[in-house]
Order: C-alpha cells, then structure tokens, then sequence
C-alpha cells in the first residue's frame, strides 16, 4: 500500500490534480476522477487502486479526445471508434468513451444519415450515396430508410445540367461515364439525357 502524502492542483491545468504517493510524485488525475474515488492526503493506494485510477483516466482522456472531435464535424460511431483507436487508447477506453458520447447525443448514426444525405444529395447519386455511408459503418437499415428521401431523378438532372454548363465540348460517352461515377444507374442517366433535349458532339 502507498499513502497520498500530497495533492495539489497543477498549475499548468485547474482541472487536473497532481498525486504524490510516499513523498514522490506519481501521477495526475482530474478533479473527478479524485471526487470519485476518495482520493485526499493520507488515504491508502493498492496496485489495483492504481490500476484503477488509470483505467478511469484512460476512459475520461478517450471521451474528452472524442468530444472535440465531435464537436467539429458529425461522425459515425465507426469513425469515432477509428479515430479514437489512432490516438492510442486502448479497448476499455474507447468503448466507455463511445457509451458516454452516444447518451449525451454527441454520437447518432440516425443523425449522421441525416446529415450526410443532406450534404450530398443532388450531387451525388443512390449508389454512391450508399457506398459512403457503408463505408463509414452505418447498417443497412439506417442506409435504406435514409435513401427512401432522395429523388434520384432529380438529382441526376441537377448533375447533368451542371455538366453542361461548364464543359464546352459534350461528348454523350464522358457525360454518361460522369454521370456513373457520381453514382447514378443506367435507367436515371439515360432518362435525364432524353428529357434534357441536349445535342451532343458523338466523337466516336
């Protein structure tokens, strides 16, 4: 066992404590996880206090990390759950993280959908639409649901008027391969072509 023989805030950071245990500076912890555990001068430590201490920190560092970068942008629980594993933390601190972020809403799949269809949409096609929102680990549910909102015909027609407009020479081939890579399927580009009443110079 080891005896706190000192805490005191730091001086860099008023949300931090530093911990001394035997006369010798050991660790810092933050003002809860001191709360949370009792921890004052003069209470006694074991190793698996120790362990525990750091696994809170861990999970409080983890969630803190994923909160700034919620705040910035909407992401998926699979891209949090990457981008919090490339920082370092660890299984049991990622998981309590993503637990603690999803109860405050800072982490919806739903909301995420949402968003990315809104972002998207009339620029991007059904198909392209889904491979991105797959890619970032929502289920097909959530994807099916989201995509049952978007005029496909629609935003077809948005992406070939915008073709035209700024390319001088049209050639139907280019135009159909861009309109595929925007992620539209045969039947919507080949309608969208008819009904613009566009001529084409054919370099074939």
């Amino acid at each position: 066992m080891k005896e706190i023989t000192d805490i005191s805030a730091q001086k860099k950071s008023g949300e931090r404590l530093n911990v001394f245990l035997d006369g010798a500076y050991a660790f810092s912890v933050e003002y809860e996880t001191a709360v949370k555990l009792g921890l004052k001068k003069g209470a006694l430590l074991s190793p698996a206090d120790e362990e525990k201490i750091a696994r809170l920190e861990g999970e409080s560092a983890a969630f803190d990390k994923g909160l700034k970068y919620a705040v910035k942008k909407v992401v998926s629980e699979k891209q949090m759950r990457a981008y919090l594993y490339k920082a370092g933390y660890n299984d049991e601190a990622v998981s309590a993280a993503l637990t603690k972020l999803k109860k405050y809403g800072y982490i919806d799949d739903e909301k995420f959908v949402k968003a990315y269809i809104a972002t998207y949409k009339g620029t991007l096609g059904k198909i392209r639409l889904k491979m991105g929102l797959s890619s970032a680990g929502i289920s097909d549910e959530l994807i099916e649901e989201g995509l049952g909102e978007v005029d496909d015909e629609l935003s077809c027609g948005h992406c070939l008027d915008k073709y035209m407009r700024t390319h001088d020479k049209i050639e139907r081939r280019k135009l159909i391969a861009y309109l595929q890579y925007r992620g539209f399927d045969y039947d919507e580009i080949y309608r969208a072509i008819e009904e613009s009443g566009y001529e084409f110079d054919e370099a074939d």
